[in-house]
């Protein structure tokens, strides 16, 4: 099964001669190229050949179009493989990473008694507040 999704108004026609380099690799078919690439969802593939294939969904960000179709899954780690490592781990929300917005420390306490005057037990934790640009923020340990 193939799906290929298109947007109203085409940009970017890649050249007739742009073909995937093998069968079932992601490859936006009208940019001609896998560079812009925006992967959705990876999921086990439900057919009988479910031990070499993966069910890939993605998003071309230069055309927007939208493909869904088997991928051999030597493709899908080789290019995961060829990466740049990053230095840093990212928190990926809305395809986009987040951004540091402020670092704070909060403190955690829980009683040791129940007493009026007893000492509490104080604990303080360094975070650091990630926020995407649609407003979504998270707190993470430092």
């Amino acid at each position: 099964m193939s799906i290929e999704a298109t947007p109203e108004d085409p940009q970017c026609p890649a050249d007739a001669g742009m073909q995937a380099p093998a069968e079932y690799v992601p490859w936006c078919s009208y940019c001609g190229t896998d560079e812009y690439l925006i992967i959705e969802s990876v999921e086990p593939s439900r057919t009988a050949d479910a031990a070499e294939f993966l069910e890939i969904s993605y998003t071309c960000g230069e055309c927007d179009r939208f493909y869904g179709h088997p991928v051999r899954h030597s493709p899908l780690w080789a290019r995961v493989a060829t990466a740049e490592p990053a230095d840093t781990t990212e928190y990926l929300h809305c395809g986009e990473p987040m951004k540091p917005k402020d670092t704070r420390t909060v403190s955690l306490s829980e009683p040791l008694s129940t007493e009026a005057d007893a000492d509490t037990g104080d604990v303080r934790l360094e975070i650091n507040i990630l926020r995407c640009d649609c407003g979504f923020q998270i707190e993470l340990p430092a």
